[in-house]
């Protein structure tokens, strides 16, 4: 049984698929058409009335980019970056 986790940015949601032996994997369920991406999930368990957890970080790679200028990032006028497609998806 898959559990599926929303992405806090973007769409879609992060699958978490255990597997054998206490192993679990992890994918996205969609094509990230932005920026790279990453976020944190907490797995928390009990066992015998003990609890434990353990804390992984997911990286998804973007097909996007922020475009940059000579001061850093060109920005749009509400704060957010202008985003170009990245050379290896063009």
């Amino acid at each position: 049984m898959s559990i599926q986790i929303p992405w806090k940015e973007g769409e879609g949601n992060i699958v978490i698929t255990p597997g054998s032996n206490g192993t679990a994997s992890a994918s996205s369920d969609v094509a990230n058409e932005g920026l790279d991406r990453e976020q944190t999930v907490v797995f928390r368990t009990t066992n015998s009335g003990v609890q434990a957890s353990v804390s992984t970080t997911i990286f998804q790679i973007g097909k996007r980019q922020a475009f940059a200028v000579s001061e850093g990032r060109f920005l749009l006028s509400d704060g957010s970056t202008f985003n170009v497609i990245k050379k290896e998806f063009a």
